[in-house]
């Protein structure tokens, strides 16, 4: 019988997910590679290096080493001398601070004290004494003018005079202290923070410019669909196949369909020199080949044996006809 052809045989999923994971990984890098450019700015540089590698393992146990990049930013010449001096001024302040840890602690461990007590106190210590120095001289003017005028001490005119001057003193030192409360509170809270807005404005001296860096364009490369190519190029195979099939299917049918052509089991015009457009199609399980052809004196595609074919492996199956031409018996030959 003529041989059947052999269908393809089907991707493996676990390759061809491999090979789909790996098309993957190729692109991802690729991608990343492109997306990693350098920048060079008057104020510094932004530069990508490979600094190592991490394996990633996938479901079917292959591993892909990824690579690690790192930015390294670079201040220009004049940034980091800027940078230098800034660093050792800062340092040079964190231990001035930590000379002074005492001092510090003590100010931001003690809680301000607004209470009006406290700002009386603080009126009093620091302006009471200006504001009764002058009421003082006020008062000794004022003895010195009721002498002049013949006033004594002990007098009801006197008496009179120095109780005026306490009721005005003392409404004089009432609106002082309230003038005052405001300001001592503003000056409780300065001696305070004073030493903490020291430390601060020292830090915020000089500063380093920072660069300014551009968004890079991001390059991204398609991914090949290599587990689309792999099926696509099995059913290509397997529309192959089909069509091989197709065609040995066809042979059968013409080769065993030769019924109308046999006389007394003997197929007629089997003989090579009878045809014509011979065209080899396949072949039998024990060797013979099977031919399309064409009989000279015209018909259709005919498809069978060539009785020289048959004669080299089953001589008995052939037959020297009157007319000089072969004739094979079909069931010998392909016995």
């Amino acid at each position: 019988m003529v041989s059947t052809p052999k269908a393809p045989k089907a991707p493996d999923p676990k390759q061809t997910a491999a090979a789909q994971t790996a098309t993957n990984v190729d692109t991802a890098i690729a991608n990343s590679g492109l997306s990693y450019v350098n920048q060079y700015t008057p104020d510094g540089a932004l530069e990508y290096k490979t600094t190592g590698y991490q394996t990633m393992t996938d479901q079917n146990g292959k591993t892909y080493q990824i690579p690690i990049r790192s930015a390294y930013q670079t201040y220009s010449p004049e940034n980091q001398a800027i940078y230098d001096q800034t660093q050792q001024t800062q340092l040079g302040l964190a231990r001035l601070a930590n000379d002074q840890t005492n001092k510090i602690s003590g100010v931001l461990g003690t809680n301000v004290d607004l209470s009006s007590g406290n700002v009386d106190k603080y009126v009093n210590d620091h302006w009471q004494s200006g504001f009764n120095n002058q009421w003082d001289r006020d008062q000794a003017s004022l003895d010195q003018s009721l002498a002049d005028k013949g006033i004594s001490m002990g007098s009801a005119a006197y008496d009179n005079a120095m109780r005026d001057f306490s009721t005005r003193k003392q409404a004089a030192s009432d609106q002082y202290l309230g003038d005052m409360y405001s300001n001592a509170q503003n000056a409780i809270l300065t001696e305070r923070n004073q030493p903490l807005n020291e430390i601060s404005a020292l830090m915020s001296g000089s500063q380093v410019h920072q660069p300014s860096y551009v968004n890079s364009p991001t390059t991204q490369l398609p991914t090949v669909d290599q587990a689309g190519l792999i099926n696509e190029n099995y059913n290509q195979k397997m529309g192959q196949y089909n069509q091989q099939l197709a065609q040995s299917n066809a042979a059968m049918g013409g080769l065993f369909g030769l019924g109308g052509s046999l006389l007394g089991g003997w197929a007629m015009k089997s003989d090579r020199r009878l045809k014509e457009d011979i065209r080899r199609v396949g072949s039998l399980d024990n060797g013979l080949p099977v031919y399309a052809f064409r009989y000279k004196e015209g018909g259709p595609m005919q498809i069978g044996l060539m009785s020289d074919d048959v004669r080299k492996l089953h001589p008995e199956a052939v037959l020297e006809a009157a007319d000089g031409f072969d004739r094979v018996d079909y069931e010998r030959a392909v016995a």
